[in-house]
């Protein structure tokens, strides 16, 4: 195997799963999933209501990738971009691909974005003040802290999709290796965010309306007490606040650590 291929794609048998056509090479540079090391530290800021939420259900909550902020979560590469991928292109050709309608595709995928959940976590060593800023909207907020062996060990991994996010630009093409692989792709704009994504696809049997604001995501159970480890507080908490902080963790985590924020965030609009 050529040092730059790691691995093989090929159209297979829905029942059996076995190959009915030839292998075709996946290169390096095309393939988007990478983990960190699993004792990677991960970070998860939050506004205060949306910890205690957590905390009351025991679970994660995943959002559904067209509800997302972002508009472009999980899109497809731009016409004249995509496919041309060295992967895509050595696949469409040893199949007899031809082109399709963008407009067509894009329509089909963006049913395909309503079945996506996501949740996820910034990876880095330490908080980050950006990150304060970007994803809580005031002082009663707080950043949860885990690492990813911890994280793996309290999700069903069989039912998640768990990668590092890859940055790209417009003109970069993403991959569709499956449905699910555009997912792990977002402009390059976000790329501060140095995201560790969690995808939740819908599973056979189950369904979602798609303006039903229940169906607007979903909650996977966790252990939180033994999902986090260290819970550090804005650095401008009101007292009161952190009283409640710390009777929320005596009661829910009692081994995470309880930290006042080094760094001094953006100041808020709102409070």
């Amino acid at each position: 195997m050529a040092p730059e291929i790691i691995g093989w794609s090929f159209m297979k048998d829905r029942r059996t799963g076995r190959p009915v056509g030839p292998l075709t090479p996946v290169y390096k540079e095309d393939w988007p999933f990478e983990m960190p090391p699993r004792d990677q530290r991960l970070w998860r800021y939050v506004d205060l209501w949306k910890f205690e939420a957590l905390l009351q259900a025991s679970a994660l909550y995943f959002r559904r990738a067209d509800k997302l902020s972002d508009v472009g979560e999980g899109r497809l590469s731009k016409e004249g971009v995509r496919g041309t991928l060295r992967s895509q292109i050595a696949f469409n050709a040893a199949y007899n691909i031809a082109s399709q309608s963008h407009a067509i595709d894009l329509a089909a995928h963006e049913i395909t974005r309503g079945c996506m959940f996501i949740n996820c976590w910034n990876i880095a060593e330490t908080e980050r003040t950006k990150m304060w800023a970007e994803y809580t909207t005031s002082e009663k907020s707080i950043v949860m802290s885990t690492t990813l062996d911890r994280l793996l060990r309290v999700v069903s991994v069989n039912h998640l999709l768990v990668s590092r996010v890859k940055y790209v630009d417009e003109d970069t093409p993403r991959a569709e290796f499956s449905h699910t692989t555009p997912f792990f792709y977002k402009d390059t704009c976000f790329s501060f965010e140095n995201e560790l994504r969690l995808v939740r696809p819908l599973m056979s049997g189950e369904q979602v309306l798609t303006n039903d604001e229940r169906d607007f995501g979903k909650l996977i159970h966790v252990d939180v007490s033994r999902l986090i480890d260290r819970i550090v507080m804005h650095k401008h908490m009101p007292a009161e606040t952190r009283d409640l902080v710390g009777t929320l963790v005596k009661t829910h985590c009692p081994g995470a650590e309880l930290l006042l924020s080094a760094v001094e965030p953006n100041r808020h609009k709102t409070s």
